[in-house]
């Protein structure tokens, strides 16, 4: 079952979006009379606590298999976990007991290899998709490494000219999801529209789940760091059904939920009090500016949200429950707790607070829900995410400095 890596920073594709303010609009099903809001305040039941044990860890600065920059995992029916390393272009596959099964991809443009690889996807044929940015495809290879044909990302808007960026894709219950920009120039800059939607197999769009739409003109650029970062492409989920889980908006604890034919079934709801930034965090966002405006040749200002993001990571079970990654799952944890996850059932009702207690620091690290009961922790996480912005070394101060990778694998002590 794929998932995405959740932290509790939710720092995307900055590259990109440092280039493309939007006029941010959650989804163009939003409107639906049939859609279900479920209101939750608080949990039905008192908080628990996950006890894990580990199975196996890999990478560090003692291993010698080494890692550029991870941030996207994968899992197959036979329990291996793929890592994409979007620095050196190529997925490790680690077996069920912590072996190197073998490495696929590799940097270059030739039959399955990739360029500025963006995330990772099994497919229900038993290939393995890795998207890339530029330009957006799902570069395809079989479980062994051999190369397959791509699916080339296309716009479904129906405006001529541009080209497609890539940003994210998943694939669950028989529907493969794409996240990716479609710019197009204009007379003093470019239009350009983020999106998610579902696609065919032969890479065509069939279903859009959400847009925001921007116009850019280089003559005067204003960042606003809530308009270019679209929950969308931050904090997808999809269900064993096929249905698509994303936040609302940057500073609501709203889930949307459309089912694979782009009807919005649910809206999930929890009354939220969102946080202020800490220092630490205001200093990496800026840094990631500072980056940009280095290889801007235009003059620009910005502004910085004081609060973070709400939602910043989401997972769905194969019960169908949803888990929720939000800006205050880092406070007031017991000790040797790691993260806390607010955890829905499947029709939406606020359940309970989850601890899931391992090494770690949120600060730095971030967890992947693995299926049959099984937790990986990616160490370095949060710094690796703010790497694959593609802006160069970014100073971000003292004591965060990347260094290899690390990755454990626990197992739920029931």
């Amino acid at each position: 079952m794929p998932g995405r890596a959740l932290t509790s920073l939710g720092i995307g594709i900055l590259s990109l979006a440092l280039l493309c303010p939007q006029i941010a609009r959650a989804g163009v099903n939003d409107t639906s009379p049939e859609a279900r809001i479920v209101k939750n305040t608080e949990p039905a039941l008192p908080p628990t606590t996950l006890s894990l044990e580990e199975v196996w860890r890999v990478g560090g600065e003692e291993d010698d298999l080494l890692f550029g920059t991870v941030t996207e995992t994968a899992v197959d029916q036979d329990g291996n976990v793929y890592l994409l390393d979007s620095q050196l272009c190529q997925v490790i596959v680690i077996s069920p007991e912590g072996e190197r099964v073998r490495t696929l991809s590799r940097e270059g443009d030739g039959p399955g290899e990739v360029r500025q690889p963006r995330d990772l996807v099994l497919l229900p044929d038993q290939t393995v998709g890795i998207m890339t940015m530029f330009p957006a495809k799902l570069v395809r290879l079989s479980r062994e490494g051999d190369p397959r044909e791509s699916l080339i990302v296309t716009s479904g808007d129906g405006e001529p000219g541009g080209f497609t960026a890539g940003a994210v894709c998943a694939s669950r219950g028989g529907n493969l999801v794409l996240g990716a920009t479609k710019l197009t120039q204009t007379e003093s800059g470019q239009d350009r529209v983020m999106y998610l939607c579902s696609v065919a197999d032969d890479g065509r769009e069939e279903v859009r789940y959400c847009e925001s739409r921007m116009s850019l003109d280089f003559r005067k650029l204003h960042f606003s760091e809530r308009e270019i970062s679209p929950g969308f492409h931050s904090a997808l989920a999809l269900g064993p059904d096929g249905k698509v889980y994303v936040p609302q908006a940057w500073d609501s604890y709203t889930i949307m939920v459309y089912r694979p034919d782009g009807a919005l079934e649910r809206i999930i709801a929890r009354s939220f009090e969102n946080r202020k930034r800490t220092e630490q965090e205001l200093r990496r966002v800026n840094a990631l500016f500072d980056a940009s405006a280095r290889n801007n040749p235009y003059n620009e200002t910005r502004e910085i949200e004081p609060c973070p993001q709400v939602i910043n990571g989401l997972h769905v079970d194969d019960a169908g429950r949803l888990w929720v990654l939000h800006s205050r799952s880092s406070e007031n944890r017991p000790a040797g707790v790691m993260q806390c996850y607010d955890l829905f059932d499947a029709n939406g009702k606020y359940l309970q607070q989850v601890f899931v207690a391992c090494e770690g620091d949120p600060d730095y690290d971030g967890l992947q829900l693995l299926p049959e009961g099984r937790i990986l922790l990616m160490k370095g996480l949060v710094l690796a995410s703010m790497a694959q912005s593609d802006l160069g070394n970014i100073p971000l101060g003292e004591d965060e400095e990347s260094s290899n990778m690390e990755f454990v694998c626990y197992r739920v002590v029931e």
